[in-house]
């Protein structure tokens, strides 16, 4: 049965939510079919993957059907359908219970609807406080209160009154809030991604957009999520540094007007215009990148379920190294250890203090690190070898360096967690880096001219790769050779 889709859904829930999704099946008000019951409870014996050879077809028709009747697989299907149909009412009900202010607005009108005034100025209180407890003043935000301020003239108008509505006003007003910022959060999505991957996306209207909003009333115009979505937007379409600079400021003064995945996304397009910035040969815009990560561990919005992917880590530490902030990043490295998933754990943690004292000139300490720690991602071993490699060329450390060097184009040949475009960068450093140490061997052998022509042919090389790994420190290298 591991190929039904029924099976695939059981296997996405935990513990808690299969407990909880039995006692949906059990209810009469969302199921009476004692074969669904049925079939739910046999299944569930075989969880948590669901994967035991006992689980078949047959065994799950007689644990419905009883053991009585010949086996039909029609009428297992149809069961089996009705029973994943109620799966996904069970999701839909998860989904709701995360959106209180969306079952408010349900209920709201089902009592509209019923004309249960009595009901009203409650349910209009409780919505209200679920709307100021909801975090972030954004999109979602304003569709709710327009929402409110919409179910409020109706029910004026059931009551008869016809002067004039401040509800419907404020309907109207929302509503432009919620286009507008909607809007100009779509159009920041859209050139992201144009910028990223050239995708082609067209935001229609969005200059007419951009001018009612430079004409738009005070209220409008004054409202922290739009400016801040408006400023991005300017960002992302130019290059000028001072739209750069005042989304900076918007972020840091106004963290609670945004949802997290939207205070996520405005930081995200602020460091992909630093990115940029760099790859122009602003290199001074590391700093920025390293100030927004900073701020971003201070609000903890980099953690997921209480975890930071190991690329983020990975990230900042290169960061704090590119700036030479060693004593920042060698805290952050050990602060932030615990929450590293600890199935990557060891392997990023080792690996980034490993990099961060080859930096620091520390080349003992930075095999030191390394020593007796086995990899168990190809990645991270590639990567550490490369680490005592470059180790052993400071320290002159002739023998240990071709012994590893060999071990190293073994290993890449023979691995196969490695994609191609690894294997060529990671086997052009080997290639360049011996050739490097046998010209400095040769240093004091041959004469200048000799040793410059072949550093030329190096260089040239060099240039000519379409992928190695670590070039700017080869180039280091060899200049320093020159000199």
């Amino acid at each position: 049965m591991d190929n039904y889709k029924l099976i695939d859904a059981l296997r996405q829930l935990n513990t808690r939510e299969r407990t909880r999704f039995r006692e949906l099946v059990h209810s009469p008000f969302f199921n009476k079919n004692r074969k669904i019951q049925r079939l739910t409870g046999y299944l569930l014996e075989y969880a948590p993957d669901f994967q035991d050879l006992a689980l078949n077809k047959e065994q799950a028709f007689a644990a419905v059907f009883g053991a009585v009747f010949p086996f039909d697989e029609l009428r297992l299907n149809n069961v089996i359908s009705d029973t994943l149909q109620l799966l996904y009412e069970y999701l839909t009900q998860c989904a709701l219970e995360q959106e209180q202010p969306l079952k408010r607005a349900y209920l709201m009108k089902a009592i509209l609807q019923r004309r249960m005034d009595r009901h009203i100025p409650h349910s209009v209180r409780r919505y209200q406080q679920l709307l100021d407890q909801t975090e972030g003043r954004s999109h979602q935000y304003y569709f709710h209160r327009q929402l409110l301020a919409g179910q409020m003239d109706r029910y004026a108008l059931l009551q008869e009154e016809r002067g004039y509505s401040e509800h419907l006003q404020e309907m109207s007003n929302t509503l432009d809030l919620y286009y507008f910022c909607n809007k100009l959060r779509t159009a920041c999505d859209m050139a992201s991604r144009n910028k990223a991957i050239n995708a082609g996306y067209q935001c229609h209207f969005i200059d007419t957009l951009l001018q009612a909003f430079e004409q738009a009333p005070g209220w409008l115009r004054q409202e922290p999520a739009l400016q801040a979505y408006h400023q991005t937007l300017l960002m992302l379409q130019g290059e000028d540094t001072q739209n750069y600079q005042e989304v900076r400021r918007l972020l840091y003064h106004n963290p609670h007007v945004f949802p997290r995945e939207e205070l996520n996304d405005l930081y995200d397009y602020a460091q992909n215009f630093c990115v940029k910035k760099i790859n122009s040969g602003q290199t001074q815009y590391y700093e920025q990148i390293l100030d927004l990560y900073k701020e971003m561990l201070e609000r903890e919005l980099l953690l997921r379920n209480g975890y930071m992917t190991q690329w983020t880590y990975i990230n900042i530490v290169t960061t704090g190294i590119r700036l030479q902030d060693f004593e920042w990043t060698e805290q952050f490295i050990h602060d932030y250890r615990e929450r590293l998933a600890p199935e990557v754990r060891d392997n990023v943690y080792t690996y980034n203090l490993a990099a961060l004292e080859f930096e620091r000139k520390n080349y003992q300490q930075a095999l030191q690190s390394l020593q007796d720690v086995e990899f168990s991602d190809a990645f991270y071993h590639m990567s550490a070898k490369i680490i005592q490699l470059k180790s052993y060329y400071e320290l002159e450390e002739t023998e240990p360096f071709f012994s590893l060097l060999e071990a190293s184009r073994k290993y890449i040949r023979r691995n196969r967690q490695l994609s191609d475009y690894q294997k060529q960068s990671n086997a052009g450093f080997l290639k360049i880096a011996g050739k490097l140490n046998n010209l400095r061997l040769q240093r004091g052998l041959s004469g200048n001219r000799y040793l410059r022509q072949q550093l030329r042919q190096l260089e040239n090389e060099l240039i000519q790769a379409r992928a190695i790994a670590n070039k700017g420190w080869l180039r280091q290298k060899m200049r320093e050779l020159e000199e």
